[in-house]
């Protein structure tokens, strides 16, 4: 059940997520106080109707359309407004209730509800909340006098007032188990939609917007944890250069280029060991991370990937587009990181004015 709420939470503040922690927990813990107090006055009007209280049972349906402006008031964040109402209808109800069929239901276990809901929703300043804490205050004294100077314009007898006493008491516990309960779990939501949020923007900012790979920023990190010793200790750095590249821009425009380098990304992507790293390094250059393997694995490794890459072909539309890539590997000095990576673009460079297509190391 408390899962479900959570989910529930969760969907709720999807719209919220610009606000405050504070904000987003006065709108879902106001949320619970409206369906609460609907559900109320739901079984309220069934139960009046079955003991044949028609005037009552008129006013719950006149209090459910006022919860209805409650939700209202909630979604539009005009959170003073609803506490002051739901106090309200909930007086009203109360001594309206009193007068007609007295108070030997337990009626007052109305207000001491709706006192504790002012105590623990923070829907106004507190001058404004103490001023309705006075109001019920004032609405139980008038209670109490109700109870002892006037007779009930209707005696609905001793059953019908055991039903209505039963239904009071349980509303007393679980609105009280509800209000006292309830806000750990919405804080919980809103620290789990927090951190879903830290995520998602810590992706966004670790990846390359058009590849979906590892930005460059990201490998910084990853080389910092190496140095580290966060990681195991064998490497082998490569960097991987497309092959005439501008001429597919030239010749293509720079759409199909973005094309060619998103067909790419996913080819070496789903070429390369789960354990390995590929990061877009810039423009139609990536650097690849080969874990726990010497330099001729590593040279196997992207040859293959190489051979992989010449034997397939960019399509779009009618055209097909061949493409091969050049790449220098180097082994990965982990107290001279940087050399390391320079060492493997050199080799790339090397490969280029060789004849290109092919793997240096």
């Amino acid at each position: 059940m408390k899962d479900r709420l959570k989910a529930f939470f969760y969907s709720r503040l999807s719209h919220y997520l610009p606000y405050s922690d504070d904000e987003k927990y006065l709108y879902l813990i106001s949320l619970v106080a409206c369906s609460f107090i609907t559900a109320m006055h739901l079984v309220c009007l069934i139960i009046h109707y079955a003991i044949n209280v028609l005037p009552i049972m008129f006013l719950c349906v006149f209090a459910l359309l006022i919860d209805i402006l409650l939700f209202w008031f909630v979604t539009k964040r005009r959170y003073k407004i609803f506490g002051i109402l739901l106090s309200v209808i909930v007086i009203i109800h109360a001594i309206f209730s009193a007068i007609y069929i007295g108070t030997g239901n337990l009626i007052m276990l109305y207000l001491f509800v709706t006192l504790m809901m002012q105590m623990i929703i923070p829907y106004a300043s507190i001058r404004i909340r103490g001023m309705m804490v006075f109001v019920l205050w004032a609405a139980m004294i008038a209670l109490v006098m109700i109870g002892y100077h006037m007779v009930p314009i209707k005696d609905i007898g001793e059953a019908s007032n055991t039903i209505l006493s039963l239904f009071n008491i349980h509303l007393a516990f679980f609105g009280t188990l509800i209000q006292m309960s309830i806000g750990n779990t919405i804080r919980g939501t809103i620290a789990k939609l927090n951190l879903a949020k830290l995520k998602e923007s810590k992706h966004e900012a670790n990846t390359d917007p058009l590849t979906g790979l590892f930005n460059r920023r990201y490998a910084e990190e990853i080389f910092r944890q190496l140095s580290n010793g966060q990681h195991e200790q064998l490497w082998c750095v490569a960097m991987l250069d497309i092959d005439d590249f501008k001429i597919v821009n030239d010749t293509y425009g720079h759409q199909v280029g973005d094309g060619v380098l998103v067909w790419l990304s996913k080819i070496i992507s789903t070429s390369l060991r789960r354990t390995d790293f590929v990061f877009r390094w810039g423009g139609e250059e990536f650097l690849i991370l080969l874990k726990d393997v010497d330099i001729s694995t590593a040279s196997y490794l992207l040859e293959k990937l190489r051979v992989k890459l010449e034997s397939e072909s960019f399509e779009i539309g009618n055209k097909t587009i061949n493409i091969t890539v050049t790449i220098g590997v180097a082994p990965l000095d982990l107290e001279n990181i940087k050399e390391s990576i320079e060492a493997s673009d050199r080799l790339l460079y090397q490969g280029k004015n060789s004849g290109k297509n092919k793997v240096a190391a």
